[in-house]
């Protein structure tokens, strides 16, 4: 699976950092397999040192969930996660380097009783649930920007990846209960079963689709250009050049930011673009005339939104007017219709743009006509 996952131009990052958690953990189980009958394998020298490899598993945890969701390369720097790993290492160097024949000795007698020792252990606990908490937050990061940056995503995939941080954080409650007492191995035996269960599930599922996690554009951040032509629409829609040293709020001046607004909002009224549920920032900026760093500004600063949030305000209003000239309509028809490409988003901005939810929305609505049927 780890070979699967890591080799091969076609797999992302995600894939190779879950491939490479595989192959930890198949190392690590690897020591199940040396003999305890004082005999020697080809096993025997990773006696040690794939005992600490779970002081990785953290690190590996969130750099595959921040790899995943936003296919960013891994950096050299990103090597540093690694720090409570070598640590481990660091610590039991001379038990690592020891012969063979001495490790195994070391193993039947019940391990090896040092400070160091202990101390490894207590950092291969406490690394887990401190790159627990860092992942937590890293999607909590990711869901909000998602929400407020995106039109199109499915919040399925958070809810799957906080099962799997839940999970996560179960399978090392059972881990460190074991380790406090003989009364509660059975416990960390279960938790060395649900690891497994846990990565490979998650690894064959990533094998046959790569992008199982991944949000697109979620990493994108648009930025202007430093330029010092700038393009206007003429009263005839035609493009022209403008000369700006406005670098303040932008490299557009507040008077063509407002001119270039009005077309843009033009364009939507007259053309209706937000039905396309397949609509980027890229193309609307090439219907109206502009680049995508222009169209950007115009709305951030002129409009005070981000592109999908400006587009999803068309929408909304669309799906309202249907709904109030159709209050029977079914609520996921007039959605995809008015340009939402999944129920579950629709939903989620929805709420965000009225306070309500659709089925509520569609009840004041009927409450509001009878009131006025009444009134009439």
């Amino acid at each position: 699976m780890a070979c699967l996952l890591i080799v091969g131009g076609q797999n992302s990052q995600g894939n190779r950092i879950l491939g490479s958690w595989c192959l930890f953990l198949a190392l690590r189980f690897l020591s199940a397999f040396i003999p305890m009958n004082g005999e020697l394998n080809a096993f025997s020298d990773l006696i040690g040192w794939s005992y600490f490899l779970p002081a990785g598993y953290g690190a590996l945890l969130f750099l595959y969930c921040r790899h995943a969701l936003m296919e960013q390369r891994f950096r050299y720097l990103d090597l540093w996660h690694f720090t409570p790993l070598l640590i481990c290492w660091g610590l039991n160097l001379d038990i690592l380097l020891a012969p063979a024949e001495s490790k195994l000795a070391m193993v039947q007698s019940g391990g090896p009783e040092s400070w160091r020792f202990e101390l490894s252990n207590l950092i291969l606990f406490f690394q887990a649930f401190i790159y627990l908490g860092f992942t937590i937050g890293l999607l909590h990061r990711c869901r909000i920007k998602a929400a407020q940056t995106l039109s199109d995503f499915n919040p399925a995939i958070f809810t799957w990846l906080w099962k799997l941080l839940v999970l996560n954080g179960v399978i090392w409650l059972f881990k460190a209960l074991g380790s406090l007492s003989t009364d509660f191995s059975r416990l960390s035996t279960l938790g060395d079963l649900l690891i497994v269960i846990l990565i490979y599930s998650i690894a064959l599922a990533q094998w046959r689709n790569p992008r199982l996690f991944t949000i697109a554009k979620l990493a994108e951040t648009p930025n202007i250009d430093d330029v010092s032509t700038l393009q206007t629409h003429s009263g005839d829609g035609n493009i022209q050049g403008q000369q700006t040293t406005d670098k303040q709020s932008g490299v557009l001046t507040e008077g063509i930011r407002c001119n270039l607004s009005n077309v843009v909002k033009q364009h939507m009224a007259e053309h209706r673009p937000y039905l396309d549920n397949q609509l980027t920032l890229t193309r609307l900026a090439e219907a109206v005339g502009l680049t995508p760093h222009h169209l950007s500004e115009v709305l951030n600063q002129q409009e005070s939104k981000n592109f999908y949030q400006f587009v999803n305000q068309y929408r909304i209003h669309y799906f309202c007017e249907k709904l109030r000239a159709d209050s029977s309509a079914k609520l996921l028809d007039l959605a995809l219709e008015s340009g939402f490409s999944s129920k579950s988003t629709f939903n989620a901005v929805f709420k965000q743009f009225t306070g309500k939810t659709p089925s509520q929305y569609r009840e004041q609505l009927s409450r509001a006509v009878q009131i006025e049927s009444g009134s009439a």
